[in-house]
């Protein structure tokens, strides 16, 4: 057989080789797995790679560490849950107290000491309420008392978390009160009046701006009824450790509860301090 006739039979041979029929899917299969496998290197390897200049980021500039703050999840996330809640529910009486806990602090101590004095409230407020039912129940006194007292974040950004603290009670008559906390979240501290304006005459300059909110309330509403000027009970000043809070605008709003400065229809009465007036202040 010569050399021509042995390339022929090859040929013939290899031309006549029976291919299966599921040849076609095996290959594709292993291709496609093949690219999975090397796409998801590719992912793994990209994820890896961010973890690196995060890690490396952190490490060597204080300022992209700073800058992580501000990034939801990877930054430091501040929150307020439900922590306790005590209650009273028999004969008429009806009492119930949610106790705050702010969760995410970095200076745990503060955090401590902050969420200790939620529950030292709450749970002396309960106390408050549990001698006084055990008191009318012995006077035989019927009737219902109703106490509550709840929790709300009044404002929370990148620089403050402002929450307030309500006190509900009806006996006959019923009262609202009010404790506010001012968080600088920056800096982990409560904000004070004093804290924020001491140096300053804020006490005086504050109460007279108010003063005069309350008579153009007045001018424009007659029935908007303040305790100022003639009143024997008049309005003066603020306390030093008046409540307040930061709105969404960065504004300064003085509280008062029902009764301080206004007739008990009026409710909660709350000032706006104009930032011309803070700013000021704070020079």
């Amino acid at each position: 057989m010569n050399k021509n006739k042995k390339l022929e039979d090859l040929k013939h041979n290899y031309n006549n080789i029976e291919i299966p029929d599921k040849l076609d899917f095996v290959v594709n299969d292993a291709l496609n797995k093949n690219k999975n496998r090397i796409s998801k290197i590719r992912r793994w390897s990209s994820v890896a790679a961010l973890v690196c200049v995060v890690i490396v980021g952190v490490n060597l500039s204080p300022a992209f560490a700073n800058t992580l703050e501000n990034i939801p999840v990877i930054g430091n996330m501040i929150k307020i849950i439900n922590f306790k809640n005590y209650k009273v529910n028999e004969n008429g009486y009806d009492v119930s107290i949610d106790v705050p806990k702010v969760e995410g602090l970095k200076d745990k101590d503060f955090e401590y000491k902050l969420n200790k004095d939620f529950e030292s409230e709450g749970k002396g407020l309960y106390d408050q309420y549990l001698d006084e039912i055990k008191d009318l129940k012995e006077l035989g006194v019927e009737g219902r008392t109703y106490g509550k007292s709840w929790y709300e974040v009044l404002n929370e950004n990148d620089d403050i978390l402002s929450l307030v603290i309500y006190n509900y009670y009806a006996q006959g008559s019923s009262n609202t009160t009010r404790k506010f906390y001012n968080i600088d979240k920056k800096n982990e501290t409560v904000l004070t009046l004093e804290g924020m304006f001491g140096g300053s005459d804020y006490v005086n300059v504050i109460s007279e701006n108010i003063k005069e909110q309350m008579r153009e309330r007045t001018k424009k509403n007659p029935e908007d009824v303040y305790w100022i000027d003639d009143n024997i009970d008049s309005f003066d000043k603020i306390k030093k450790d008046q409540g307040f809070y930061i709105n969404d605008k960065n504004e300064l709003v003085i509280c008062f509860d029902k009764y301080e400065v206004a007739p008990g229809s009026s409710g909660l009465v709350e000032f706006v301090i104009p930032n011309s007036v803070t700013q000021r202040l704070m020079k």
